[in-house]
């Protein structure tokens, strides 16, 4: 898994992305939720020094976000996880989920 290039967003997707709010709690319960996204921040090197960030991950949920038309992100969660992550390929990594959704 990775994040989505921006390279595929459209200007009208790239205005999104930039400007989406992400929130830990849901303060749209009326919102509709259309997908849950997942972004991560990820070292695929060894013997690289571990550079994950939380903001790097939040990034993907975003570019995901815009990418199903959605207006927010809601109840999203962070976890760093310093083990190996096999199913990512990752020696350390940052990864963030949340649901997408339509105010």
């Amino acid at each position: 898994m990775s994040n989505p290039k921006i390279d595929d967003l459209s200007s009208t997707q790239r205005a999104k992305a930039a400007n989406m709010q992400v929130h830990e709690n849901n303060p749209y319960p009326q919102a509709k939720v259309l997908k849950t996204v997942t972004g991560l921040s990820c070292n695929r090197n060894a013997y690289q020094r571990q550079d994950v960030s939380r903001d790097e991950a939040l990034e993907g949920v975003k570019i995901q976000a815009a990418l199903v038309g959605a207006d927010a992100v809601v109840n999203n969660i962070c976890q760093k996880n310093s083990d190996t992550d096999w199913g990512n390929n990752c020696w350390a990594s940052v990864k963030c989920i949340g649901d997408a959704v339509k105010l």
